[in-house]
């Protein structure tokens, strides 16, 4: 379960934006037999990515909290895990609201007033659609950066995955897929010991004994 956790929750987050960016965004005209199966299952890939990225931030909270060399320390990794998940919940939320929206308008034009109407509520917008959504993605990149300080991943896995994550955390539709690639193929190389992990050193003397 875990390992699949790993693997599902940057892929479909990748095929959300890529429904999104590449077939809903630049394509306003489509009709809406096609349009709203498009929005439903880009919106519901992100949420199948985002309830894997529970399991991703789980791991590695308990992971690097297990490492945690005094209480501090812990608390510290809480609070980072803590907003990953704060992030998570917001950006499954928005989903949920964009699909709610979707199914409500009887056009795509109708969505910004029915959608206007929403982010009016008090909370919605600074909660769902500000800066908190993005606490999801920052708090996996600042748990995996703490992995590999703890030797238990390798640097190059942590490294290009916060690269990665800034790289989505752009904006910018190419930046964002290229992001999306990489976290493909980092975080499921998150689960398996690096090179210079006390796992895989264990690993090696197994088998030269």
């Amino acid at each position: 379960m875990i390992r699949t956790a790993f693997v599902v929750a940057p892929l479909f987050l990748l095929l959300g934006v890529l429904g999104m960016k590449l077939g809903w965004k630049p394509n306003p005209d489509l009709d809406r037999t096609i349009a709203l199966p498009l929005w439903t299952a880009a919106h519901l890939a992100y949420i199948v990515g985002n309830l894997a990225m529970f399991v991703v931030i789980a791991t590695l909270w308990s992971r690097v909290r297990n490492a945690a060399r005094h209480p501090a320390e812990r608390i510290a990794v809480g609070g980072v895990a803590l907003a990953g998940v704060v992030g998570t919940v917001a950006m499954t939320g928005q989903m949920v609201i964009d699909l709610v929206v979707g199914f409500r308008a009887g056009a795509r034009s109708e969505m910004s007033a029915i959608s206007r109407s929403i982010h009016e509520l008090p909370g919605f917008e600074a909660f769902f659609y500000g800066v908190v959504p993005a606490l999801g993605l920052t708090g996996v990149a600042l748990l995996a950066v703490i992995s590999a300080a703890r030797r238990q991943m390798s640097f190059w896995v942590a490294g290009t995955f916060f690269v990665g994550a800034l790289l989505i955390g752009s904006g910018v539709t190419v930046l964002m897929i290229i992001g999306g690639l990489t976290s493909c193929v980092t975080m499921p190389a998150m689960v398996r010991p690096g090179r210079d992990t006390p796992a895989a050193d264990a690993g090696r003397v197994t088998v030269a004994s």
